[in-house]
């Protein structure tokens, strides 16, 4: 049944009909994201812009004028009075928001000592709180926090060479103003951020230096789900695909070992019944060849000019088992015959 039906169905059928099952199997495959049902999303959630400025307030001389220098200079110790110092941050959220902040602002003394390798270690450093904001809550899409502090750069110089004159220890100091910043939104989010500006305490001539993020942001991962359609019914579909593309490539196997698998003899025999089948006459009964003269023609065209000229049918004769055919022309008692037979097989 499966013989008869593999070869009623031309090759060319099979080969599209598999192509576009396959094709099928694959747009459900990858279109359905089967493979990758889920996905992380991320989205900005908030955003964040910081800025510190500050202002180096001078004593009392006879040599400058100006009461006060801008950013970015060099600072002579010995003129310096205060430091001020303006902390800012803008937060801009997605949506309308409830957070709770707060933030803490303070000084901080490093002592740093040179190690005989190169590098620094902290040996004493001591925290002065400032200042502290307690939580307060904000709704709204933004948010703007703006802080000052004055800095007495001599009172915190003091104590760093206080600490050095006790020990006799020869070591460079810095002075670090602090402010921490604290967010927690509804959905236990939360959010810091330092802004440093370093000042150094040994220096005769000293610059000033800051530390923070411009800008920063808040992502946010959501587990998404990609599927369009249940997995269990892209599933049947994938599996009835499968089978239907499977049965298909099947067929197309089988058809090809067939067409493959025919020996020289066959595709001869049927090169020549199709080429001249309207002048050849099969006919089961055995031929008695020994009643006639044979003529052995070499070749099928040969036969076939006899025959044109002869105007007689030529007869077909096949003794299968034996793998051997005969086409001949019979005229009185002569025959013409061509012979064609399998070499590979014992003649029977």
């Amino acid at each position: 049944m499966i013989d008869k039906m593999v070869r009623k169905i031309p090759i060319v059928y099979l080969v599209f009909s598999v192509i576009i099952i396959m094709s099928i199997f694959l747009l459900v495959l990858f279109s359905s994201n089967i493979l990758n049902p889920t996905s992380i999303e991320k989205r900005v959630t908030s955003t964040y812009q910081n800025s510190i400025n500050y202002k180096v307030y001078l004593a009392t001389n006879n040599f400058v004028t100006d009461t006060s220098l801008g950013m970015n200079q060099q600072y002579i110790a010995s003129m310096t009075n205060s430091i001020v110092i303006d902390f800012m941050q803008s937060a801009n959220f997605l949506s309308q928001s409830t957070v709770v902040y707060n933030y803490a602002m303070y000084a901080k003394i490093s002592a740093m000592y040179h190690n005989e390798d190169g590098t620094n270690s902290e040996i004493w450093s001591q925290l002065y709180p400032i200042k502290f904001v307690n939580n307060q809550t904000k709704v709204g899409t933004s948010l703007v926090l703006q802080d000052q502090v004055s800095i007495s750069y001599w009172q915190y110089r003091n104590i760093l060479d206080n600490f050095k004159n006790t020990y006799h220890l020869k070591v460079d100091g810095k002075l670090e103003v602090v402010m921490d910043i604290n967010y927690q939104d509804l959905d236990g989010n939360t959010k810091n951020s330092k802004l440093t500006t370093s000042i150094p305490l040994d220096d005769d001539v000293f610059r000033i230096s800051t530390d923070y993020k411009k800008k920063d942001s808040v992502v946010e991962k959501k587990t998404v789900n990609n599927m369009l359609v249940s997995s269990n019914v892209i599933l049947i579909v994938l599996v009835l695909l499968g089978i239907v593309g499977i049965l298909l490539i099947g067929l197309l196997v089988v058809k090809l070992l067939k067409i493959y698998s025919t020996n020289e003899y066959e595709r001869i025999k049927r090169k020549i019944k199709k080429d001249y089948g309207s002048i050849i006459v099969d006919i089961d009964n055995a031929i008695d060849f020994n009643t006639f003269t044979i003529f052995e023609i070499k070749s099928i065209t040969e036969l076939v000019d006899l025959e044109e000229e002869l105007r007689i049918p030529i007869l077909f004769y096949e003794k299968t088992k034996a793998k051997i055919c005969y086409f001949v022309i019979i005229k009185d008692h002569y025959m013409y015959r061509f012979t064609l037979r399998d070499v590979s097989q014992e003649i029977i």
